[in-house]
């Protein structure tokens, strides 16, 4: 399924870029797409809004980038239909 060939390739490479991405983006909520850092945004709600008006679901995926150390980085969704409280 290509969503989650997307969402899990963007996961991989945040995870094995964890230290350099922090170092730059530290408390930023990255949009990833193909791998990359496309955007960096201060707040999840903006993350979100700036990322649907230009990508359809499943061509990107949000990490917040909180922290150097590789546990607590265990939120994956492969739903757009994900409410945030």
């Amino acid at each position: 399924m290509k969503i989650d060939n997307e969402i899990d390739k963007n996961y991989d490479y945040f995870m094995n870029n964890l230290e350099t991405l922090y170092a730059k983006y530290r408390g930023k909520f990255l949009v990833l797409k193909n791998a990359a850092v496309v955007a960096a945004y201060d707040d999840l709600e903006t993350a979100y809004r700036e990322a649907v008006s230009k990508y359809r679901p499943g061509e990107f995926s949000i990490q917040e980038c909180k922290s150097d150390r590789r546990e607590g980085y265990i939120e994956i969704f492969h739903n757009s239909n994900v409410r945030f409280a």
